[in-house]
This record gives structure tokens, C-alpha cells and sequence, in this order.
């Protein structure tokens, strides 16, 4: 079956809509932070992007390892590049929450230090790339990073846990999340309409990154 954009942005679209206007107006304000837990509905969706962005990066680069088909160089990149993008969006939502909760954009709380950590680990990892002109040797170097780089993943994940922090824990009596039935919804419903957006954009970058090897491949030939 081909992939038709128009009815992916179609079913995409209404996802978001929904997901936006039950975040922002089904949902009942939160006991403790009110009103401002609808922030929440827009942070914690890219985060979890980032980590899915970054896993698919790392899982394809192992790929490419494996079999030496460029395809998963290029979907490793481009994994990485949005866990980049998504990475970029979850610390200044991350931020702005902050700010509304806590008076201060950024107080080294050992989730956003974690978060901005791995951040500049996958800086790194195209910094490495574009450090390296031989296409083999640069697709292999970079999924070996990209292994390395994953470490500050689970990290950032479990950093709350691991370490004394401010960061809110969903369900936690003690100074946490209390959702309810209908926040949980909106939080599903963002999060099933990041995925999609997620989803397109990942097509798309992927395509153009195979588009640009093929552009290159034949301007070598004709060379």
C-alpha cells in the first residue's frame, strides 16, 4: 500500500487538535500546580520523542554495523538529528515549566543537567561526522559514538531516581503528579500525536538524507 502524505497529515492533524484541546481545555487543573500542569501536556511528549529518536539511531547504527547497508547510516542519522530537535524542545519547555514552578529557568536539577549532557553528546556525534570525509569509515565511526552517546539515555532517564531532584514523579504522593482519569487521557492523546508528527518528519528526513546520497553517488560517477 503506498504512503499517502495527505491522509497521514489528515489523521495526524486531528490527533494533534484533539490532544491540544484536551490539554488545554478538558483536562482539570492539577491540586498542586494548577493551572500551570498544562505545560506538562507540551514537555513530557518530546521528551519521550528523544528518547525513541535516539533509540532508533543507535538500533540502526548497530544495523549498519552489522550489514554495512548505508540505508541505516542514514536513518541513524536522521534519528539523531530529531532526537537533536525534540532534545532542543523538551529543555526549553523543560525551562519555561521551571520558571512557572520554581522562580528560575535553570537550577542544574539533575534531570535538565542529565538532559542538556546527553544534548551535547549527540552534538558531539555530528561534529564526528562531519570530522570525517570517507563515507565508510565516517558511517562506522559515527554508529560506534552513537553507542557511547545512548549511555547518557538511560541516564537521563533514571536521574530523578538516582539523585535528589526537584522534577515532579507521576503519581508520587510526595510532592508529585496526581493525575486523573481525564489528564491521563490528554497526555495520551499528545503523546499518540507527537509520535505521528514524529513519524512524518522522521519519513521525510530520511528521504531527503537518501535523495542527497544519491545526488552525491552520481556526481562521483560522472566525475
Amino acid at each position: 500500500m503506498e504512503f499517502r502524505d495527505d491522509v497521514y497529515l489528515g489523521i495526524t492533524g486531528v490527533i494533534v487538535a484533539l490532544a491540544a484541546y484536551f490539554a488545554l481545555y478538558i483536562a482539570p487543573a492539577e491540586v498542586t500546580m494548577g493551572e500551570l500542569v498544562r505545560i506538562f501536556y507540551f514537555h513530557l511528549p518530546p521528551a519521550i520523542i528523544t528518547y525513541i529518536s535516539l533509540l532508533v539511531s543507535v538500533s540502526t547504527g548497530l544495523l549498519y554495523i552489522r550489514t554495512k547497508d548505508y540505508k541505516y547510516d542514514a536513518l541513524s542519522e536522521s534519528g539523531a538529528l530529531l532526537g537533536l530537535v525534540y532534545g532542543l524542545i523538551t529543555l526549553i519547555s523543560g525551562a519555561i515549566w521551571a520558571n512557572a514552578t520554581w522562580g528560575v529557568y535553570w537550577n542544574w536539577d539533575p534531570r535538565e543537567t542529565t538532559t542538556l549532557i546527553l544534548w551535547f553528546a549527540y552534538i558531539g556525534y555530528f561534529l564526528l561526522r562531519m570530522s570525517i570525509e570517507n563515507p565508510e569509515r565516517r558511517a562506522s565511526s559515527a554508529a560506534v559514538f552513537n553507542t557511547l552517546a545512548f549511555m547518557t539515555v538511560p541516564l537521563s532517564y533514571l536521574s530523578f531516581i538516582l539523585w535528589p531532584s526537584l522534577h515532579p514523579k507521576l503519581g508520587d504522593e510526595s510532592g508529585g503528579l496526581g493525575l486523573t482519569g481525564t489528564m491521563v487521557q490528554a497526555l495520551v492523546m499528545n503523546i499518540m500525536g507527537g509520535l505521528f508528527v514524529f513519524g512524518y518528519v522522521l519519513k521525510k528526513t530520511y528521504d531527503r538524507r537518501m535523495k542527497l546520497d544519491e545526488v552525491k553517488s552520481r556526481m562521483m560517477e560522472e566525475m
